[in-house]
């Protein structure tokens, strides 16, 4: 870690309540949603939708590692919902050594990252405009390694962050790219879609405002109710696939407690047979094709014992069987949703962190000497792991 991020981190318990900058993030998060719907985020989207569109672009590429490559998961979605083109996710480090067969001079790629420093997009960019492919990167930061390599770039609002974990970024990163399937789709035979599409999105940052005031008084009684759980597995399908692979991740750093994300057939053929009645499952059952398959998994893993979370809409109308109920505003489209629904996740992965269990909450274990070690070993050349 280098030095000014080693000063950020000590001067990081700077509040009685909520002593940890991750908080401040997460809160945060709804106000850098409605940034992202101002200029200059959206003249910075309109542009690369109108570039996307002159070059005839068919097919985007989606790239990123862990967090940032969980977001592409949700983006894909709605790319092939709002507009013409078709979307696949990657990790950056698999796309670069296999690139795929189908890509020519009608394929964009997306690169995400935070930093815009992750050891190896340069590269990889480099790679793609060397194959005739348009480069997009969809980082916070301007100026930085990854902003200068690629073609252009639609950067966040927010700036730099102290805190290691993604919180904020991931939203406005899925915010961002949603915007751009939307604008995508205008003047296409999806333009109805889009222009409906459009509608619900402005509306999300006010919703997100109001489910993270609520869960930021409920978290502490869930946790209350979680923390004797040994695991944890959290479940999701469709868009909301991602939301479970960045639930299972954010718990497991915050709480120590192993966490392992699935999606729910592949859980229910095999997984389920491990749950025991002293684990937690989180069932993210929003509005979609598998709700009622959410629902009846809930009454299996009660009748396990296991400790059960179900996220679900309010209001919805069926026999349920859970410990802890999660519920947020009805009517969000299942492509809009895994915005809503992670940030409760975060807040109670943060109150999980306070039992001490885990890691530091914003540094995970970068306080620790031998992580340090460990992480200058694997991740030479990134500057957030410089001894």
């Amino acid at each position: 870690m280098n030095e000014d991020s080693m000063n950020n981190i000590k001067n990081s318990k700077r509040r009685d309540k909520h002593p940890f900058w991750i908080w401040e993030s997460i809160m945060d998060t709804p106000k850098k949603l409605g940034e992202c719907l101002s200029e200059p985020v959206s003249d910075q989207v309109r542009l690369v939708a109108e570039k996307c569109k002159n070059k005839k672009i068919n097919k985007v590429f989606l790239l990123g590692t862990g967090s940032s490559y969980f977001a592409a998961i949700a983006e894909k979605f709605a790319f092939e919902q709002f507009s013409e083109v078709t979307a696949s996710h990657y990790l950056t480090s698999e796309f670069r050594e296999y690139i795929p067969k189908k890509f020519d001079n009608q394929s964009a790629v997306f690169f995400h990252s935070h930093s815009g420093g992750t050891k190896g997009d340069p590269e990889t960019v480099q790679k793609v405009r060397d194959l005739g492919g348009y480069t997009v990167g969809i980082t916070d930061i301007r100026e930085s390694a990854l902003d200068k390599s690629v073609d252009d770039s639609i950067i966040g609002p927010g700036g730099a962050k102290v805190e290691l974990p993604a919180t904020r970024t991931y939203a406005t990163a899925i915010f961002r790219m949603l915007q751009l399937a939307i604008e995508l789709g205008k003047g296409t035979p999806f333009h109805d879609k889009a222009m409906h599409g459009l509608d619900q999105l402005i509306k999300i940052p006010d919703v997100l405002e109001t489910v993270a005031q609520k869960y930021a008084e409920a978290s502490p009684g869930i946790v209350e109710t979680l923390k004797e759980c040994s695991s944890f597995f959290v479940i999701g399908s469709g868009p909301n696939y991602a939301t479970a692979d960045e639930a299972a991740l954010g718990i497991s750093q915050s709480s120590g407690i192993p966490s392992q994300a699935f999606h729910l057939e592949n859980f229910l053929h095999g997984p389920i047979q491990t749950l025991r009645p002293n684990m937690g499952i989180v069932l993210i059952a929003a509005p979609g094709p598998f709700q009622e398959r959410y629902f009846n998994t809930a009454r299996a893993c009660k009748a396990i014992g296991a400790k059960v979370v179900l996220m679900l809409p309010e209001n919805t109308q069926s026999e349920l069987d859970y410990d802890i109920k999660m519920e947020f505003p009805a009517g969000i489209p299942e492509v809009f949703t895994p915005l809503i629904y992670m940030t409760p996740l975060w807040q109670i992965a943060y109150y999980f962190s306070l039992y001490g269990r885990g890691c530091h909450t914003d540094r995970l274990a970068m306080d620790r000497p031998e992580f340090i070690k460990a992480f200058s070993m694997l991740m030479q050349g990134d500057k957030k792991f410089v001894t």
